[in-house]
């Protein structure tokens, strides 16, 4: 995993000090090889004991993992860098949107294959094998995705549902039973779940897998399952395009592998 990619990923559930160091490694992070613990601390503007937590944290022994860590995230970006998008359009506009929305696209999903562990995608597909039934729950962009899923779960003779009918739904959720498995496909805050819901679900066996970008609220502990997908830039015309393209892939890996013979 990116350790770039991991700060970008949980900077908005960090303190404050904390975020401070976020944002001058991520606006900073070819600098930080010149830079000793101190030197961070007093460029920053915090002590040098809060640059051990963030470190700690992260979970690095210390600053000179984290250093290293970054300095390999920094290689790593750098030598991918000259790559460019080959123009399909003769007109100049539609190139410049194919190229904008297919490098959005692209940063998104490589960010997320590169943020998540195996074992994580590798424990979903074995939940996804085992599961007798499978309800699926997405909002916003994130329904498309739940719908296509399901219909090829069900096409896979999976029982599968994607309701987005909150009577239904909750119909659906309370038949499930041990070994059935539950889908999130997007931030736990936007789903509006309600938390007693999901410790009954835990209660009855049933696996929850959450796919979408991670976040620390007071639900996030019930899942047993979470792959987290980075979208890129935040509230621009691209983002959702992006989230949804990120969120598609892992679904593709998931289905690749799970209905695989």
């Amino acid at each position: 995993m990116s350790c770039l990619l991991q700060i970008r990923s949980i900077r908005n559930d960090m303190s404050a000090n904390e975020k401070k160091l976020a944002d001058y490694i991520l606006n900073n992070s070819a600098l930080l090889r010149d830079y000793s613990s101190q030197q961070l601390a007093r460029v920053v503007g915090v002590s040098q004991s809060s640059v051990v937590k963030f470190c700690q944290k992260l979970g690095y022994k210390g600053y000179p993992d984290l250093k290293l860590a970054i300095n390999e995230s920094v290689a790593r970006s750098s030598g991918t860098a000259g790559s460019s998008v080959v123009n399909s359009f003769a007109n100049s506009a539609l190139n410049d949107i194919s190229e904008q929305l297919l490098k959005s696209k692209l940063d998104a999903i490589s960010a997320t294959i590169e943020l998540n562990k195996e074992s994580s995608f590798i424990t979903a597909i074995e939940a996804i094998k085992k599961a007798e039934k499978i309800q699926i729950f997405g909002v916003g962009v994130s329904r498309f995705v739940a719908e296509h899923l399901a219909i090829r779960l069900l096409n896979s003779d999976k029982l599968a549902f994607a309701l987005n009918d909150s009577a239904y739904q909750k119909q659906f959720l309370s038949r499930l039973i041990k070994g059935d498995l539950f889908i999130l496909l997007s931030p736990v805050e936007e789903l509006k779940l309600d938390k007693s819901l999901l410790v009954a679900m835990r209660e009855r066996g049933v696996m929850l897998l959450h796919i979408g970008k991670y976040s620390a609220n007071a639900n996030t502990h019930l899942l047993d399952i979470h792959l987290s997908t980075i979208s890129g830039v935040e509230n621009s015309f691209k983002h959702d395009f992006a989230k949804r393209a990120a969120q598609q892939h892992i679904v593709d890996i998931l289905l690749a592998m799970a209905l695989s013979n």
